[in-house]
């Protein structure tokens, strides 16, 4: 019977055990399970938290060292090949500045429109962008004249025959001119040759010799004077009688070019009918361009009648053009104040090309005391100009600069340096990578 108890209570257990598992009742395995895993976190937590201080404590110091001191190492000096330049006190002229525009230069640039009209019947018109040179023939024209233009080629060939008979008629009476003191010519040379003889052999005087000879003299002249005259009224002869044969009205017109430049504007093509001053095409020579910028008013004065300028463009940024001032507008523009300079610039090259942006740089008849340091030291620090100065071997101080004026490969420093201090050219953005970025500087170390 006990036996029978005992297995029905062991009977009783598995089956509340069973229930036990299938109702989800906690066991005390399970209860020990959760505990582990919220220590885990806990401690997840806590070091999360010790790493974010320390990342805030090692990020502290970065901030506070930000006054602009840079440690450079010397091997990281000889690695980037550091340069250093020396801030100079200079007196500079006082520039203007302006932005033009390329014209063409007066005399420099050519319509080809004939004063006759008609139709193109051939010729090798060139194209956009081609080379011609001066008296190049460009097209032929037919001219085709109306009935009232030719009556006139008529009237007009009518006088020059009448004109021609008239100057063949003085031309004849020129030759019996020139005849005769050709005859005294040769009689005066004679007459000298005889004089001298008898001058010699004393039988005449020294003042019968001189007549002579002054005589000679005058038909000498009178005979050239004759044989000019006939020659100028035989080419005159040959203008008349060829106005007088020339063709109708109705005749081929040659079309050349005026100067030698580059094509820029082609407006007619062969076969058209262009009219007298139409134009056919447009040349410009652009060995020589102006650019024209206003200059304002209150720096008119500052102006030199023979001053220098200087041209930066956006399509030659690192190109500088020199021109040469040749005129200040005497009119001053009353909406902007400023009156129209314009200076002669040399482009051999051709690389100014018409309707491009200029920026000016004039330099004025005043001169201002100014620290003067290359172009490449000056950085740009969000909208800031920042150089970096020596301050040891190993440190450098970042400066806020004022600039001024350039001057070719060098700019001016209006406030934030001295004479005598020297500033990092090429390195400077390395230097200022390392102030941004401190942490990543290598350690100092003379191993090789």
């Amino acid at each position: 019977m006990n036996l029978r108890m005992t297995e029905e209570w062991r009977g009783e257990s598995m089956k509340n055990e069973a229930g036990k598992k299938e109702t989800g009742a906690p066991r005390p395995g399970r209860w020990i399970v959760l505990g582990a895993l919220a220590l885990v976190a806990a401690a997840g937590l806590l070091f999360a938290y010790v790493r974010r201080g320390k990342q805030e404590e090692v990020a502290t110091p970065a901030a506070a060292e930000s006054t602009g001191t840079v440690k450079f190492l010397m091997e990281q000096q000889w690695r980037i090949r550091m340069k250093l330049a020396l801030v100079e006190e200079q007196n500079v002229a006082r520039q203007v500045t302006a932005t033009g525009r390329v014209i063409p230069a007066a005399n420099h640039q050519a319509v080809v429109a004939p004063p006759v009209g008609g139709i193109i019947l051939r010729g090798n018109i060139p194209r956009v962008g081609q080379r011609v040179s001066q008296g190049q023939l460009i097209a032929t024209l037919q001219q085709t004249a109306t009935s009232a233009e030719q009556a006139q080629v008529r009237a007009a060939q009518a006088q020059a025959r009448i004109e021609a008979a008239r100057i063949e008629a003085e031309r004849g009476a020129a030759a019996g001119d020139a005849n005769a003191t050709s005859a005294r010519l040769d009689l005066a040379r004679r007459e000298v040759e005889r004089a001298k003889r008898l001058y010699e052999q004393k039988a005449y005087s020294q003042r019968q010799l001189e007549a002579a000879e002054a005589e000679l003299r005058t038909a000498q002249a009178a005979s050239e004077s004759a044989q000019a005259r006939v020659k100028a009224l035989e080419a005159a002869r040959e203008v008349a009688q060829s106005a007088g044969g020339a063709g109708g009205a109705n005749g081929a017109y040659a079309v050349r070019a005026p100067i030698g430049g580059l094509v820029t504007k082609v407006s007619k093509s062969i076969g058209e009918r262009v009219a007298p001053g139409e134009a056919i095409l447009e040349v410009t020579n652009f060995d020589t361009v102006w650019v024209e910028a206003p200059i304002f008013e209150r720096d008119l004065a500052l102006v030199r009648a023979n001053g220098k300028a200087s041209f930066t463009t956006t399509a030659y940024p690192g190109q500088e053009f020199r021109g040469a001032l040749i005129d200040v507008g005497e009119i001053i523009d009353e909406q902007k104040r400023a009156a129209h300079v314009i200076f002669a610039v040399p482009n051999k090259a051709r690389a100014l090309r018409v309707g491009m942006q200029a920026d000016v740089r004039l330099d004025a008849s005043e001169s201002v005391k100014a620290m003067m340091i290359p172009r490449e030291a000056v950085l740009d620090d969000e909208g800031k100009k920042i150089v970096y100065v020596l301050l040891s071997g190993e440190e450098f101080q970042r400066r806020e600069v004022k600039l001024g004026a350039e001057y070719g490969g060098k700019v001016a420093v209006l406030e934030g340096l001295k004479p005598g201090e020297r500033v990092v050219t090429q390195g400077a953005l390395q230097l200022k990578l390392q102030e941004l970025n401190p942490a990543g500087a290598p350690t100092h170390t003379h191993e090789t």
